[in-house]
């Protein structure tokens, strides 16, 4: 026989567990609808990012394509296409002509600038990236909002982007190691083809721009100051020969000079360096110190690499303090492809 104390002992400890269900189911059900809200809140951040890098790129695309073809049908259709080509929330965005409008910029009184809409001569390519009810595609759905009473949300991101007057330093590689074969062509040979490859565009697209060459191999050499004379930059570049070791570090010092020092320097161009390297320092040391200096004076650096030997790790990071691209190429045409698509994205920039 059970005794009283031993009954009374038992019947607490029962209304005690009785009394934790509830308390354990409720700490269920919060936790779960915190779960729940985290997940959508970073779907919903994934969401606007896609939707940023997608109206960036069609801002770009329309804003380069109206510079180099002075056609706005061409422009319109070129920022749809590129924005059909980047997924937001497992689609590709789709816009509507009259989510890109053509227009130009002005300087405000705090020195930013401002898109004008409508405004002749057009420069400016404005996206308008919208999932809201009205868009094409409609809004976005949440993955469990429906839980919470909320089964979509809509996103939008305007960019901006304008064609620029540039000053621009090519700083290439020629050291020994250039006269490397890749698929039967020189390394010199096939930098030769991708500069050709990349004044054509900049003249077609970026016509007010200047570019400068500076080489380097143990040394380095200011070949060419700044001149709007594509044809002069080409023929030096096809004179070059391949020898010495590689001093990434002067050659990016020097060309950053030339965006400072040259005589057709102008104050109000924006200032780009692209340099190209297909091995790794040797000579001169680590080429962050004149990174570093030419991000000081407000220079973005893109940079190539070429060949399976070159040290992509420091020329990633050297892109990144540049604020630049960075791109590699195994052969001569995916060279002339790096160069091209540099030469491509420096006709715009964003405005907003």
């Amino acid at each position: 026989m059970i005794s009283h104390h031993k009954r009374t002992r038992l019947s607490r400890n029962e209304q005690r567990s009785g009394a934790m269900l509830p308390m354990i189911a409720v700490s269920l059900v919060l936790i779960l609808i915190g779960v729940v809200f985290s997940i959508d809140i970073a779907f919903m951040h994934m969401v606007r990012a896609e939707l940023r890098t997608a109206t960036d790129a069609a801002a770009r695309a329309g804003a380069e394509t109206l510079a180099r073809t002075q056609d706005e049908n061409q422009a319109i259709n070129a920022a749809i296409r590129v924005a059909a080509m980047n997924n937001v929330s497992g689609q590709g965005l789709e816009l509507a002509r009259d989510q890109v409008v053509l227009g130009s910029v002005a300087q405000t009184d705090d020195g930013k600038l401002a898109f004008v809409s409508g405004e002749q001569p057009f420069t400016s390519v404005r996206v308008v990236g919208d999932r809201g009810g009205a868009s094409p595609q409609g809004a976005v759905g949440l993955l469990f909002g429906a839980l919470l009473g909320r089964t979509e949300f809509q996103p939008n991101q305007v960019a901006t982007a304008s064609s620029s007057v540039r000053d621009i330093a090519l700083v290439l590689d020629r050291s020994g190691s250039m006269r490397s074969l890749e698929n039967g062509i020189t390394r010199i040979d096939g930098l030769k083809a991708a500069v050709e490859v990349f004044l054509k565009e900049i003249e077609s697209s970026s016509p007010n721009s200047t570019v400068s060459l500076t080489t380097y191999s143990t040394d380095s050499t200011r070949d060419f100051e700044l001149t709007n004379d594509y044809d002069e930059i080409q023929t030096a570049v096809n004179q070059l020969r391949a020898e010495g070791f590689t001093n990434i570090f002067k050659g990016l010092r020097q060309g950053s000079d030339s965006l400072e020092e040259d005589p057709l320097s102008r104050a109000h161009a924006d200032k780009t360096i692209i340099l190209m390297t297909d091995g790794n320092f040797n000579v001169g040391g680590t080429p962050i110190p004149s990174a570093n200096v030419a991000v000081e004076r407000g220079h973005t650096i893109h940079t190539i690499t070429f060949s399976s030997g070159a040290n992509q790790a420091i020329m990633r990071q050297v892109a990144e303090l540049g604020g630049g691209l960075h791109l590699h190429a195994d052969d001569a045409g995916d060279l002339s492809d790096a160069f091209r698509e540099i030469a491509r994205s420096l006709s715009v920039t964003l405005v907003e």
